[in-house]
């Protein structure tokens, strides 16, 4: 009999909430994720920083009509100012001495690869894997991300089954998979995958694609065809039914930088046409706990085993018990490899 696997809430990982070129210095970004109120913000030093946004004064939302003014940020209503670990350094009509209570809970972030990420953890611990480098964070041998968001009402244990889920290729997507493999590697679940594409603009692409999920919620595609390509899918969760989809691609030109950019544009459309499809399934779909497989369906009891290693196991917490601190400890350049090993034990 097929296990159960209790995932619900959110779970921890590192999660994309922004491309970089999204933030500029001294801008702010108000946002929702795991059921809380965010916000990113840069100041003049040029780091990315996320932060609760309620103020702790009288709660207003300092994301909506608030500012950046060098390395603080400003309440809008009544101005209370905030510094980069998230304590009130100046309520300009008290001259007295300023609660240390008077802070904003500050989240572990990492800005790389030209994306902005923010380490989820239902207890609120800190990282326990890293987000890997790739071949164009900083290279000028890429072009730059072309990217798009969409917003859609499903969870992301329906996303990322996809990473299994051979037999949709074709019926859904048109793309002809001659080679399909699975691993399954501590926090990283990996597709390698061989066939034969048909854009909807017309034409076919000959691919081969490692496609690795880093956690439970971003995963990068190193796809080689006509041209070479990074592809970037990453979903976050703003509660327990909606998320951001988030996906990009970068090129290893060939030719001219015209040819490129219109290639970049039209494999945009592309992505957008294929999670689009994918999108009227999982919106309309339902989740079974214990699924009726057929013997070709692909490991996908064991890609659930996988996933659920990211949910604590007494029952998620969420969004009321994230336990961070204004300036917590987040030392990640020492981060552990690896998360707990999987059972490899087929359903």
């Amino acid at each position: 009999m097929a296990t159960r696997y209790r995932i619900e809430g959110f779970p921890r990982g590192w999660f994309m909430v922004l491309f970089s070129d999204e933030l500029a210095v001294g801008a702010m970004h108000k946002m929702k994720y795991f059921g809380r109120s965010l916000m990113a913000w840069r100041g003049e030093d040029g780091v990315a920083r996320i932060m609760d946004a309620h103020c702790p004064h009288l709660g207003a939302n300092i994301a909506a009509g608030g500012k950046v003014e060098g390395n603080t940020v400003v309440c809008p209503f009544h101005l209370w100012r905030f510094d980069t670990l998230g304590q009130c350094v100046e309520i300009p009509y008290c001259d007295g001495p300023i609660s240390k209570k008077a802070t904003l809970g500050s989240w572990p972030v990492i800005e790389r690869n030209g994306m902005i990420f923010v380490w989820h953890h239902p207890e609120g611990e800190g990282p326990d894997f890293d987000v890997p480098s790739l071949p164009n964070d900083g290279s000028s041998e890429w072009t730059p991300w072309r990217h798009h968001v969409l917003r859609i009402k499903t969870h992301s244990k329906e996303i990322v089954e996809n990473v299994v889920d051979l037999a949709h290729f074709m019926p859904v997507h048109g793309t002809h998979v001659e080679t399909f493999v699975n691993e399954f590697d501590g926090h990283k679940a990996i597709q390698r995958t061989k066939g034969t594409a048909y854009p909807r603009g017309g034409g076919k692409d000959r691919f081969e694609l490692d496609a690795i999920y880093y956690g439970p919620g971003y995963q990068i595609s190193d796809m080689r065809g006509y041209l070479h390509s990074l592809l970037v899918n990453a979903h976050t969760m703003i509660d327990e039914h909606t998320l951001d989809l988030r996906f990009g691609v970068s090129l290893k030109p060939r030719g001219s930088s015209e040819h490129n950019d219109a290639f970049a544009e039209a494999y945009i459309k592309n992505l957008t046409t294929g999670f689009l499809e994918d999108v009227e399934i999982w919106e309309n779909k339902v989740y079974r706990d214990t699924p009726l497989l057929a013997r070709s369906d692909g490991p996908i009891m064991k890609l659930r085993r996988w996933y659920a290693q990211f949910y604590t196991q007494d029952g998620p917490r969420g969004a009321s018990a994230t336990g961070l601190q204004p300036g917590g400890p987040w030392q990640v350049g020492r981060l552990q490899s690896g998360a707990a090993p999987v059972d490899e034990e087929e359903e």
